[in-house]
């Protein structure tokens, strides 16, 4: 008698809250190069000849030394009460103006918002005059936090969905959101220490329990009716924002349970809301959160961002362009700048792969809701029900990729070059869409492993194997230098390929060291290839599949989300 079918989810740890996940290089600010290939999506809108576009390609040297930079956000809406609104060095910079971030962020911002929980981020504040006022240890902590997301790259999970100016305005954006919100600012500043203490051995973990405080201000809206999430409210986009934050802080430290909490609580709030309320700002990170989600269905969480009936609500609209809204009326045909007819031409090719990949997405959560982490298995009836929904994921697949982008098939093939589109252009789009095809390529393979675990590779299955490899070998021949990395997003279907791939010593050693590769970009590369090798390890031993998540459990005692 075979064995109960198992997924790459594996069964619940033992010990209910997972463990922290080791530190290690995370989110580095790598070589002007490395980002120009894992990140730059959108460098040419600042490539003006000014010289201001080299802020996005590495820290600051005033960041990275514990000085204080320019960022026009940081006092625009007030005093803040934890990151002191001094004057400080200048550096150059791309800057939205004060009338841009006005349109961004709501009128009815107050910078005075009551608190729900007692204050106690900083315990080094002292009494002075009846105010709580931050000592100065704290405040210059607190001031480099703020100052190292007042100048990061893309995060990595956004890369592949976020062009640079998208990002930078929505940077800001949030900057000045956390003028307002302190329950933001201490999201915003547990986000910057886990950063900062991946990339920068040399800086200490805060004592100040950011993470907690913002943990609790959201907890404390459990108890308001759902009326008060019907329509936009302050309150409603604060918690959208500081519920992304703490989620993917949450997943980058594996406490999975914890991630799962939040990411429930940003789905209700969805579901309460009059989903003709959401303004640009939410449904940014409505977006944000969902590919958040997508990561953590696959270590037992309920996808519920990923279900096919919310997907038209989020997926099949036009993603909000941060920047159109900033910016108000268009401006007249002889006012364009080169930058913005680029930014234009660029959204208009890119959109539809962003769409794919955003639908991709939606497997991740319908693959593991038939995993034996989300259901029961292992009776023929099970089984039967299984496989039944396997078939009909495996139809919704197909058709998928029968409505894919036509510029796909193009930029795949290396056909997309000058004179058609810039060459820049030509790189990132071409770079983009094949990192989107293979994650789809990624869902054939991991539904096998899940519905269909005893049998062996479907014609399909094995197809979609050739696919990732041919794909992720196209990227690496596109990378500038010998220790670039391919886009974080390819460490799902690397992990997919490696996980099918039969007994070649020299494919198995490129799959890994692509992998760890990726070690400076991708939160957990290291272990995920650590887990790779004992996979392949037992998968030859018992000569059949082994389940990628209780292998995880196995020798870590945890299980991540890939990202």
């Amino acid at each position: 008698m075979s064995p109960s079918p198992q997924n790459d989810s594996g069964t619940p740890n033992s010990t209910g809250e997972l463990e922290p996940a080791p530190s290690g290089p995370l989110f580095q600010t790598p070589p002007l190069h490395a980002v120009n290939q894992l990140f730059d999506y959108a460098s040419f809108l600042w490539d003006t000849g000014t010289g201001t576009g080299d802020i996005w390609q590495q820290m600051s040297p005033a960041v990275t030394t514990g000085q204080g930079v320019t960022f026009d956000g940081l006092a625009q809406n007030g005093h803040n009460p934890v990151v002191p609104a001094v004057p400080i060095n200048s550096s150059p910079q791309p800057s939205i103006n004060v009338s841009m971030q006005s349109r961004l962020i709501p009128s009815n911002y107050d910078n005075s918002e009551p608190s729900t929980v007692p204050d106690t981020s900083c315990t080094g504040y002292a009494d002075h005059d009846d105010m709580l006022v931050p000592s100065e240890t704290v405040a210059v902590e607190n001031h480099r936090l703020m100052d190292y997301f007042a100048h990061a790259v893309t995060p990595p999970i956004l890369a592949e969905v976020e062009t640079q100016k998208n990002w930078f305005a929505m940077r800001q954006v949030l900057v000045g959101m956390s003028n307002a919100s302190r329950m933001i600012r201490w999201a915003i500043l547990a986000f910057s220490n886990l950063m900062l203490c991946r990339r920068d051995g040399n800086w200490l973990a805060s004592h100040q329990n950011h993470y907690d405080n913002a943990a609790a201000e959201v907890a404390a809206y459990d108890d308001h009716p759902a009326e008060s999430f019907l329509k936009q409210s302050v309150d409603r986009t604060n918690l959208l924002a500081a519920l992304f934050f703490l989620s993917y802080v949450d997943i980058l430290e594996a406490r999975i349970k914890t991630a799962h909490s939040h990411l429930k609580r940003a789905y209700n709030i969805f579901q309460r809301g009059d989903k003709a309320s959401f303004t640009p700002i939410e449904k940014q990170f409505l977006l944000w959160i969902r590919l958040l989600d997508g990561r953590a269905v696959s270590a037992g969480g309920d996808g519920l961002f990923l279900e096919k009936d919310e997907e038209p609500l989020l997926v099949d609209v036009p993603s909000p362009n941060i920047l159109k809204t900033a910016a108000g009326p268009d401006p007249r045909e002889d006012e364009l700048a080169d930058d913005d007819i680029e930014d234009t031409l660029f959204q208009v090719l890119y959109q539809p792969g962003i769409l794919f990949f955003q639908k991709v997405q939606s497997f991740m959560g319908r693959i593991s809701k038939i995993d034996p982490w989300h259901r029961p298995r292992g009776t023929v009836e099970d089984e039967t029900e299984v496989m039944n929904t396997g078939q009909s994921i495996a139809a919704d697949l197909r058709a998928l990729y029968d409505q894919r982008p036509p510029l796909m098939d193009i930029a795949v093939a290396g056909r997309l070059t000058p004179p058609h589109v810039s060459a820049h252009l030509a790189s990132v789009v071409t770079r983009a869409f094949r990192t989107y095809l293979s994650n789809y390529y990624a869902s054939k393979v991991h539904l096998h492993r899940v519905a269909y675990k005893a049998f062996p590779l479907t014609a399909d299955a094995a197809d979609a194997l050739a696919h990732i490899r041919r794909l992720a070998g196209l990227l690496a021949e596109g990378l500038d230098r010998e220790d670039d990395a391919l886009p974080v997003n390819m460490l799902w279907p690397l992990l997919m390929l490696g996980s099918e791939q039969e007994r070649d010593p020299e494919e198995r050693a490129w799959v890994l060291g692509q992998i760890l590769r990726m070690e400076r970009v991708a939160g957990n590369a290291k272990i995920t290839a650590q887990v790779l090798e004992e996979v392949q390890a037992r998968q030859d031993a018992a000569k059949e599949r082994v389940d990628i998540r209780s292998v995880m459990h196995a020798i870590f005692n945890r299980c991540f989300a890939i990202v």
